[in-house]
């Protein structure tokens, strides 16, 4: 078991959007924190083995969400201390209208939409 303290390392994905890895999976999957600035928009992704999103501080609006069959589904207000899963196949993009920080846990990585 890996009990590491160590500072975790950010990589900037987009304009105001930072990912720090935790965990890549043997199968592909990744579980990691997320911190966007006040503002940041993440690009439209999805995943194909879902997304568990646990908000630890500020509040994410998950948008412009698409189903795997194509359905539009309403956008998505997490704030901190909540949860959201989304399945497997669904697109759809993030903002944050304040900093906020998430950890995300993803079986079947990240894909681009």
């Amino acid at each position: 078991m890996n009990t590491s303290t160590s500072p975790r390392i950010f990589v900037e994905r987009s304009p105001g959007v930072e990912l720090s890895v935790l965990r890549a999976h043997p199968d592909g999957g990744l579980t990691f924190l997320v911190r966007m600035q006040k503002g940041a928009r993440a690009e439209r992704h999805g995943h194909p083995g879902g997304e568990e999103t646990y908000v630890l501080s500020g509040k994410l609006r998950i948008d412009r969400r698409v189903s795997a069959e194509g359905e539009p589904q309403p956008d998505l207000l997490v704030a901190a201390g909540e949860y959201v899963f989304a399945p497997p196949g669904e697109l759809h993009e993030g903002i944050v209208e304040e900093e906020t920080t998430f950890l995300v846990f993803a079986p079947g990585g990240i894909a681009r939409g």
